[in-house]
């Protein structure tokens, strides 16, 4: 029998994460800071907190996608947030696991108005648990939570009451196990987009009943250019020169946003290993990079980059994290019917990090093309590319 000691609940629930070798996300919340501040005194690392939840989940994810455990923990306002990412994150599924932790306010103490997260859970079709603190389950349920998660590939959420952290309850000696799995590239699982949508759908609802998915076909893996749907064809050949250059600098790990710039992930380029929710490649590419995986590269459109992947900006200047990011500046939304960027837009958004910017003027050029890229590739700093298909260049 287990030898069982008591401490906070806050403690025993850091304690785990740390035992378990987790990556921790963080977005302020009530429950929240002890569990943050025993973890940082744990790992004797100050861990940053996050801004935004969406931008949280997507950084854990990108770790736990390539192989390390990983926890974002919020509060149940901050779920409903983060559910673009996390919904997409069911599809691409997980390497490592990982796990959802809500800070519940069933009472609304601490909220601008109660929310239940058990339902959006249910809707979402994420797998969730509860700790209890008064029946001293908090460590089995996190340990037994990152197995799941393993055993599904998929994150699963823990619900813990935020008004609980400070009660004392009982501590059990059991320790995580260690981690049996390892990141594999796999575009037909891991890039999110039509040609894999079908098999994406029924490998998610095979790992929902629990049976294993490997007698399931994988789908035919296009070429690029030539077998795509015609009213691609054009868009993809203006990308050809660029990627044919990045392919030789790519690095270890390369994310994109859902759009034509994923599709690069295919042969003969293979450029691609990653891609979720439209602006998620910044945080995804970060959390990468946290698991170990160096250099890496975040693959965007000026639509997906303004839309939300700027936030993830903040996060890689915060953590001093040597991001790679490219962004295809056409002057409009591509893949939602080609909407024009108003004028002046993305300059704006990317005014604070006019330091960190270089730009390939023309992007049919490939000695233009490998110069930047290449001191890109090798800087120890952040690094943003933006190129230019403004300007109609042939």
């Amino acid at each position: 029998m287990n030898r069982m000691t008591t401490a906070r609940l806050s403690y025993i629930i850091a304690q785990t994460l740390f035992e378990a070798d987790a990556l921790l996300t963080y977005v302020p919340a009530t429950g929240g800071q002890d569990i943050h501040d025993h973890f940082c005194s744990l790992s004797r690392i100050s861990h940053l907190f996050s801004f935004h939840e969406e931008i949280a989940f997507s950084l854990a994810h990108g770790a736990a996608l390539t192989g390390r455990r990983a926890c974002a923990m919020m509060k149940g306002h901050g779920l409903a947030k983060a559910a673009n990412s996390v919904v997409d994150a069911l599809y691409a599924g997980t390497t490592a696991g990982l796990i959802i932790l809500i800070l519940e306010d069933p009472l609304g103490k601490h909220s601008d108005s109660i929310l239940h997260s058990a339902p959006l859970l249910t809707g979402m079709g994420v797998p969730f648990h509860h700790v209890r603190a008064r029946e001293g389950n908090a460590k089995e349920v996190i340990i037994s939570t990152f197995a799941e998660s393993e055993r599904l590939a998929l994150p699963v959420a823990v619900i813990v009451n935020a008004d609980e952290m400070d009660l004392e309850v009982s501590l059990s000696e059991v320790t995580p196990p260690p981690l049996e799995t390892s990141y594999v590239r796999d575009i037909t699982h891991h890039i999110l987009c039509p040609a894999f949508g079908a098999y994406q759908y029924e490998l998610l609802r095979i790992k929902r009943t629990g049976r294993n998915s490997d007698a399931l076909a994988k789908p035919p893996v296009p070429d690029i250019p030539d077998g795509m749907p015609d009213k691609w064809k054009s868009v993809l050949s203006r990308y050809i020169p660029l990627f044919s250059v990045f392919r030789n600098v790519r690095g270890n790990v390369v994310t994109a946003d859902t759009g034509h710039t994923c599709l690069f992930g295919f042969p003969p380029f293979e450029c691609v290993d990653l891609t979720t929710h439209m602006g998620g490649s910044l945080p995804l590419a970060i959390g990468a990079f946290m698991a170990g995986h160096k250099p890496v590269w975040a693959l965007t459109g000026d639509f997906s980059f303004i839309a939300a992947g700027h936030l993830g900006l903040n996060e890689a200047i915060q953590r001093k994290i040597p991001l790679k990011v490219l962004i295809f500046d056409n002057g409009k939304a591509e893949t939602t019917g080609g909407q024009k960027i108003p004028e002046g837009t993305l300059e704006r958004t990317l005014t604070p990090y006019q330091d960190y910017i270089t730009r390939i003027h023309n992007p049919h050029d490939p000695e233009e093309i490998h110069a930047v890229l290449q001191a890109a590739a090798t800087s120890d700093l952040l690094a943003i590319v933006v190129a230019d298909y403004t300007g109609g260049k042939a």
